[in-house]
């Protein structure tokens, strides 16, 4: 029976690049158990936002780790990182919203990130392809950017392989058996023992892999849609910046020679179905598109190059899990944000598992615990998702 030091379940961004950080601090027998295949699930069907503007501690100190970690993998790995700095504009609708994102400033700069607040005035120089009298001013940091999903899973992929971890792709977890030291987990693919266990399962899979073991994981899928037009309008510069408008729930990025809208509908339900392939929801996209081509008039009649769907995992207040609810079982979650903290998530789950500690985090913001009473802190800059 192949015994591992550590075995993740899960083979998307935050499985392998915990597998990732733990073999570059010398943990030597490491697997990953993979339904499907490395990288197949939300991962590659993100739309690959990275971002450091986020609405807590946990969620800013994340995305600043996560960009700089992406582009030391490429570096060592002599290949694109997939990284693109474009810079990004997270816009206030509302008079609260003004309020909200002006304190978060100053937040997000005692984290070491460049971040300040525009008014309509200068964001109208700044930015003259946006409707600015819709809106009372943005937060803006220039080193923001996004990755291109395919290439960072094949770099992260790669690194695993190349490190010596073994990968089991089309590998079903069916069972977990605690021992008097370590875990016996039952696959499709054989019976493995562990010392470790880490379900990093993602929004298919988390909840299931902890009732295995009869901890509730409070992670859900649900729908959240992109399209992509093939040609970038005259209006638009080549490397344009990313624009965030959090109350409609969209969000716009250059995309090879077009532009990516990501869109999410507030009244969206938990999709409880283990489809990674869900159905595109174009009434949705019609009620949303008036409100895009006002605020962005270069985007109206473009015609669509593709559109689809992933899921994204979300936590009721959008922030990760990562945390050891018993002995030798981990549990890593994303809150909403795989793409954008993977490297750093698995980064802090290596270190929990080696150094039995989580450094920088407030504990509040990353225990599986704090789901038992009602959220006192939240991430205030993310898409909207179900509330339940």
């Amino acid at each position: 029976m192949p015994s591992y030091d550590v075995l993740i379940i899960g083979g998307g961004n935050l499985g392998l690049w915990t597998a990732y950080h733990l073999a570059k601090r010398g943990v030597q027998r490491i697997a990953i158990c993979e339904r499907y295949w490395a990288g197949f699930g939300a991962t590659t069907r993100s739309a690959g936002i990275v971002r450091q503007q986020g609405g807590s501690e946990t969620a800013v100190k994340l995305g600043k780790w996560s960009r700089q970690l992406y582009q030391e993998l490429g570096r060592e790995l002599g290949l694109g990182s997939g990284f693109v700095e474009v810079g990004y504009y997270v816009v206030a609708s509302t008079p609260d919203e003004r309020a909200a994102f002006q304190e978060l400033v100053a937040l997000r700069q005692r984290c070491g990130i460049e971040n300040v607040w525009l008014e309509p005035d200068e964001l109208r120089q700044r930015v003259p392809f946006v409707d600015w009298s819709r809106y009372e001013g943005a937060t803006y940091t220039p080193d923001d950017g996004f990755v291109y999903p395919h290439i960072v899973a094949r770099n992260i992929t790669y690194a695993v392989l190349r490190a010596g971890v073994a990968l089991f792709e089309e590998c079903t977890v069916e069972e977990i058996e605690p021992l008097s030291s370590g875990y016996r987990v039952r696959t499709t693919r054989g019976t493995f023992e562990a010392e470790r266990v880490v379900n990093a399962a993602g929004p298919r899979g988390a909840r299931r892999i902890g009732a295995l073991l009869g901890i509730d994981v409070p992670v859900s899928a649900a729908r959240h849609q992109i399209v992509s037009f093939p040609e970038r309008p005259a209006d638009l510069p080549p490397a344009f910046p990313m624009l965030f408008v959090l109350a409609k729930g969209y969000y716009l990025r250059p995309d090879e020679q077009g532009v990516l809208l990501g869109m999410s509908n507030p009244e969206e339900q938990p999709d409880p179905t283990e489809r990674f392939l869900l159905e595109f929801d174009w009434d949705y996209f019609e009620r949303l598109r008036p409100d895009w081509e006002a605020a962005i008039p270069a985007l109206r009649g473009l015609r669509l190059g593709r559109a689809w769907t992933g899921s994204i995992d979300y936590t009721p207040d959008h922030l990760p899990i990562i945390d050891e609810p018993r002995h030798g079982f981990y549990v890593l979650a994303a809150g909403g944000h795989g793409m954008m903290w993977g490297p750093a998530l698995g980064m802090k789950m290596a270190e929990l598992i080696l150094d039995e500690r989580v450094s920088e985090l407030p504990a509040e913001e990353i225990r599986l615990d704090r789901f038992r009473e009602p959220g006192k802190v939240r991430d205030a800059i993310a898409l909207p998702f179900p509330t339940r």
